[in-house]
């Protein structure tokens, strides 16, 4: 007893052969300075964090039954970008909650777009039987849902293309995964998709970690040479 997540981490580092560590995602409640700091400090925890926002709201994450409010997450966001050099960040949205109005759809927007988000994942709600959702009043129309929907996408494509430019010209290191379309791609600590022409390399790069050039942005990925 007594062991908490930053333990469990420094027992996974210490075993040999494993090079990189990726924390999937993590409630905001659970994302404590002692979790942060030792990311800013491992040479093998990734900086990278999905922290789930749902809503800017504080009323409707209120009625989601949800732990924190906008600040307080707005709060950590910037505690964690500012501790973690080079951090990756990801959330997950919903969108279309029964009780979202234009002015709590407006603060999530705002928020999202003032924090540096490399991308968000867009949910619609949609009732699930059993749920406590399903009774709550003030049901929004699946036309709104579907248009809102579509703003955060696009909110969501526009940090994700900020966050492939601010890395261009950076040399990166790349664990790469699978060889498709004539190209080989992988991940970044940070979690950007890197991809590099197949054509000229020769070795399998599945399951290795290289250095690699960024050069161009294309179709959802960063685009690269081997260094």
């Amino acid at each position: 007893g007594g062991k908490d997540l930053v333990d469990l981490i420094s027992a996974i580092e210490e075993i040999d052969g494993i090079e990189r560590i990726r924390i999937s995602s993590i409630e905001p409640t659970t994302v404590d300075d002692r979790l942060l700091d030792h990311m800013a400090a491992s040479g093998k925890l990734c900086p990278y964090l999905h922290i789930p926002l749902q809503s800017g709201s504080d009323g409707i994450l209120s009625m989601m039954g949800r732990k924190y409010d906008a600040a307080g997450f707005e709060g950590l966001i910037h505690k964690a970008v500012k501790k973690i050099p080079g951090l990756g960040l990801g959330t997950d949205v919903m969108v279309g909650f029964p009780g979202e109005g234009d002015r709590e759809f407006r603060e999530t927007i705002d928020m999202l777009s003032r924090l540096s988000f490399a991308y968000f994942h867009v949910f619609p709600f949609s009732k699930r039987k059993g749920t406590r959702a399903t009774r709550l009043p003030d049901a929004v129309p699946s036309k709104i849902i579907k248009e809102r929907g579509k703003t955060m996408h696009a909110l969501s494509v526009e940090k994700r293309r900020a966050f492939f430019d601010r890395h261009l010209g950076d040399l990166v290191s790349v664990l790469f995964e699978t060889r498709e379309e004539g190209f080989w791609t992988g991940l970044t600590p940070d979690y950007m998709r890197v991809g590099v022409p197949a054509i000229a390399i020769e070795e399998d790069l599945s399951g290795k970690i290289r250095p690699v050039r960024i050069t161009w942005i294309e179709g959802g990925k960063a685009m690269g040479t081997l260094v």
